[in-house]
């Protein structure tokens, strides 16, 4: 168990070091309503770039009966999401979650990783410690070939990632 927090962070830094070219192509806008259009590689990005602050309030994870698992992120004391960015390499088998600004986390990461065990698509949920100022991440390992879908909702503010196997 004590490795697995270096090794964690080892995979985030190769994680970023590979994706260091720019691709346009790989690179798309949150939508702000289900669509059922799911990427297999990629980033997807949205939130409001103005807001510094942010509360998380919770992460709630439970599969749904569609086939696909569903992570929402609560937001409190904000009618939008910050600027985000959840990356899909499926290469790693790592969808890896970013909220940019000044975060107060305000939920319990046990209840968020003990639901994540219950799902198809998510093998390992890891909330990264706040060691840098201005983000808060979390990375969830998933299962070979899963595929993601981002989206926002507004007041209340809500980041919801949908997982399909």
């Amino acid at each position: 168990m004590p490795i697995r927090f270096p090794m964690l962070l080892l995979s985030l830094f190769l994680f970023t070091q590979a994706h260091a070219q720019f691709d346009e192509g790989s690179f798309r806008q949150a939508l702000k309503l289900k669509k059922n259009l799911y990427i297999t590689e990629g980033s997807i990005s949205g939130g409001d770039r103005t807001q510094s602050n942010f509360k998380v309030a919770s992460v709630r994870i439970a599969a749904n009966p569609a086939g696909y698992d569903r992570v929402v992120i609560d937001l409190a004391e904000s009618k939008r999401p910050p600027f985000f960015m959840v990356q899909n390499d499926p290469g790693t088998h790592r969808v890896l979650v970013t909220l940019y600004g000044k975060a107060k986390l305000d939920f319990s990461s046990q209840t968020a990783i003990q639901a994540a065990r219950k799902t198809k698509s998510i093998k390992n949920l890891d909330f990264i410690p706040l060691v840098e100022s201005d983000r808060w991440m979390f990375s969830m390992e998933c299962q070979a070939g899963v595929k993601s879908e981002v989206f926002e909702l507004t007041d209340p503010s809500r980041i919801i990632i949908d997982l399909k196997p």
